[in-house]
This record gives structure tokens, sequence and C-alpha cells, in this order.
């Protein structure tokens, strides 16, 4: 009886194009999972660390005491028991259209937890010749304001006067004051604390005035001379210029105000509308006002050096 014939295997075909396909398939939609959570990771650690950053340098302005920016030891044998009682006033000048009023929005938002909206008027407009002054940031305990001069640039108005009453303390905030005449004598307010001890001047990267190189340069020469070593610039609508434009208007602009390069910024402001916190918008605005700080010290310790001189020079008289 012989043996049957055995039967042969059975082939299996495997698609291995179907299997490595779809296998690399679902190996990249995975990676692009893992890349994104990577993303989002980074990108919360990255917000974590501006919300940190942000609220130590909110709240080193908001405890700030005045000389704490060169330190103590930085006035030594001046007299500033004034300045520690009354602090530093930082003065805002701007043309219409330089974005002014948002800044200073954008300051209040930084400084004050929880604010979502400033409380600059960015459409109030006064009578030709009238220069308004407001305070901001004055409701905060610590030593410092902001100073906003409304209706300054105009040019139906004699700037050199208007310059001298803002600065020297002889308009007061809350007072419409019309020019074309000098502030009473008896006006002069010789109290120092009073005075405007830096300034802070807002122009727009897109102001045919700034790039035309010439027309604020023009413009500005009375408060440039005015005020020497005692200006700090913001240009705004930095994202409506080419990168490549960069260096021009940061010359242009210090030309223009007198500002070293180091202490002008481009900073980006709050829309009116947004209510969503910008840690790198508010971390713009701190740095601004502590650089004015900076510059306002450095000119209450050149004042009260000179004041020293006089005192001796009259007793030596």
């Amino acid at each position: 009886m012989g043996s049957s014939p055995s039967t042969p295997p059975k082939k299996q075909i495997v698609n291995k194009y179907h299997d490595v396909t779809q296998d690399k398939v679902r190996e990249a939609k995975e990676r692009q999972v893992q890349k994104q959570e990577r993303q989002k990771k980074e990108k919360e650690e990255r917000r974590k660390r501006l919300k940190q950053d942000r609220n130590k340098k909110r709240q080193e302005l908001r405890n700030y005491r005045f000389g704490n920016i060169h330190g103590q030891h930085y006035f030594a044998g001046l007299d500033i028991r004034d300045m520690q009682e009354g602090g530093l006033r930082i003065g805002l000048f701007g043309p219409a259209g330089s974005g002014k009023s948002s800044f200073i929005n954008t300051c209040e938002r930084a400084m004050k937890q929880g604010l979502r909206r400033g409380n600059a008027d960015i459409q109030t407009a006064y009578g030709e010749g009238t220069i308004v002054l407001q305070e901001y940031l004055d409701d905060i305990d610590n030593d410092f304001c902001l100073v906003d001069t409304r209706g300054f640039f105009q040019h139906n108005i004699d700037e050199l006067t208007a310059l001298a009453d803002i600065v020297h303390g002889r308009i007061r905030p809350g007072q419409e004051v019309k020019f074309g005449r000098s502030a009473d004598k008896e006006e002069i307010d010789e109290y120092f604390p009073n005075w405007l001890h830096a300034i802070i001047i807002v122009l727009s990267a897109t102001d045919p005035r700034l790039q035309d190189g010439h027309t604020h340069r023009n413009n500005l020469k009375i408060v440039r001379d005015f005020m020497r070593r005692r200006v700090v610039t913001v240009i705004t609508h930095h994202d409506r210029i080419h990168e490549s434009q960069e260096e021009d208007i940061l010359a242009k602009a210090s030309a223009a105000t007198g500002s070293a390069l180091d202490h002008i910024f481009f900073v980006a402001n709050y829309h009116i509308d947004k209510k969503e916190t910008d840690y790198n918008t508010e971390m713009g605005a701190l740095e601004v006002m502590k650089s004015a700080l900076h510059v306002a010290e450095r000119y209450v310790k050149m004042h009260k050096l000179q004041e020293l001189a006089d005192r001796e020079d009259e007793a030596i008289v």
C-alpha cells in the first residue's frame, strides 16, 4: 500500500508595501502629535517665564523709591529729601497720531494687575493753543508718575514758553492753559519735585515727518535743546515697517529727539479693544519707564550738584 502524496503548504502573500506605508503614516502622525504637544509645552513655558519676568519688573516699579535705579550712594553728599518726599515726574510728549495715548494706556495696564483698559482718552481734543496736563500712575504708592502733555505739538503756540512752563511746574495737572503769553512770575513753581525730571517723546515709525529725516528734527529742536540728556524716545507702529528700515528709523529718531540709542525703544501698544494680556507688550512699556527713571535720577543729581555749587559760590561772595 503506497503512501498518499503530502499536501504542499499554502503560500501566504504579504503586501509589504501596504504595511510599511501604513506604519510610516502612523509614525508620522505620532511624531506630528508629539511635535505639537512639545511646541505647546514650550509656548506655555515661555509664557510662564514672561509672566514671571513681567511680574518681577512690575513689582520693581510699583515699589520704586527715589534713588533705587542708581543706588543711594549715587547721591552721597546731596540733599535729596525733597525728592524722597515728592518723587519723580516723567512727561510724555507726542504729535497727533503718534500713539502716545495708547502708550499711556499700555503703561497703565503693565503697572496695574487686572486692568483691561487704560484711562487715557485717545479722542479728546482741546481748543487751539490749549495745553492740558494730566497725571497717570499717581495712585500707586511709589515715587514716580507719568504726566501727559496734551496739546503741546500745535504750531500756533510759543513752544519755548510752553515747554518751560510745563517743565518748571508752572502748569498744574488738570489746569487748561492758553498760550501766546508767558506765565505770570507768581505762577512759577520753585518746588523742584513739581518739575518734569525727564520726558518720553512718542513718535510713529510710519510718520513721514520722521522718515524724511528733517521735519521732526526741525520741529523738535526747541525740545531737544531745552531737555538735552533728559529724553527717552518711544517708536510706535513697529509692526508696520520692514526690519531693514529699523536702523534708519532709529538714527532719525535719535537725531530728532536727542536721545542716546540705548534710550530709544520700539514698542507695541495695546489696541484699545484688546483684553488679553500680552506680556511682551507690557515688558516693553516697563523697560521704557525704567529707562526714564534712570535718566530722571541722573538729571536730579546734576541739578543738585549745580545747586550745591551755587550755594558755595554765594558763601564765598
